[in-house]
């Protein structure tokens, strides 16, 4: 029975923008308590539908103290929201981990359940789905998510891919296929249903087994034979 370390929930330090949108308290700055009133004007009035002035009569803050942070305004504030989004994504520290680093059995769970528990927030899902729905009319927006968070992501995750097949322990040949190939075990059972629509619930012990299938099938597939145990 291979081993179940526990999900990283986010870099060390680090609060989800989420859960400060959700609960302002837990702002760890003036500048988190900026882009999670941000967030939540863009989640109510969409991105079209939001203002700076908005923006600043949601998060207390003065016009002039929002244009000296973000001096081209709504493009530069949305995208660090963007970022900061991301910031709580710990794909980079989970990787960076001796043990992680050591086997993929591990590195891969790791990654997994982090996947799972960032997608995990309602608000996270809300975000998402207004990207998807302004992105047509916006396709900057759609840029600003992949090359400042989606982008990064996959490629931490596609370089972990290729590590561990460099060191012999997994057989691939396109490390960016198969990094979506990955990720898709996870994001299509936990995150595409309810983007969608559907109000899913998942328990602790169904997002699990969503996780260790996930990585039993991948490595089923992907495990070099002298590797697997």
């Amino acid at each position: 029975m291979p081993s179940r370390p526990p999900a990283a929930l986010s870099p060390k330090g680090v609060v989800s923008i989420f859960e400060a949108v959700a609960t302002p308290t837990a702002a760890l700055s003036k500048r988190d308590a900026i882009l999670a009133a941000a967030t939540r004007v863009f989640l109510r009035q969409g991105y079209e539908g939001t203002s700076m002035d908005l923006v600043a009569q949601e998060s207390g803050a003065a016009r002039r103290t929002l244009y000296n942070q973000f001096p081209d305004g709504k493009e530069e504030l949305f995208r660090a929201v963007v970022e900061r989004v991301w910031s709580a994504f710990p794909v980079l520290d989970i990787v960076a981990e001796a043990e992680t680093q050591a086997d993929p059995n591990v590195g891969l769970r790791r990654i997994a359940a982090a996947v799972a528990a960032f997608w995990e927030p309602p608000l996270a899902i809300a975000f998402l789905r207004m990207i998807i729905a302004e992105g047509t009319r916006f396709p900057d927006l759609t840029e600003s998510f992949f090359k400042h968070g989606k982008t990064p992501a996959m490629g931490a995750v596609r370089a972990y891919i290729e590590m561990q097949a460099e060191r012999g322990l997994l057989t691939i040949k396109d490390g960016e296929r198969a990094a979506r190939q990955f990720l898709g075990l996870i994001d299509e059972p936990l995150l595409w249903i309810r983007v969608l629509g559907r109000d899913e619930k998942f328990s602790q012990s169904e997002r699990q087994a969503v996780i260790d299938e996930a990585v039993d099938i991948f490595l089923g597939h992907y495990r070099t034979r002298r590797a697997g145990r």
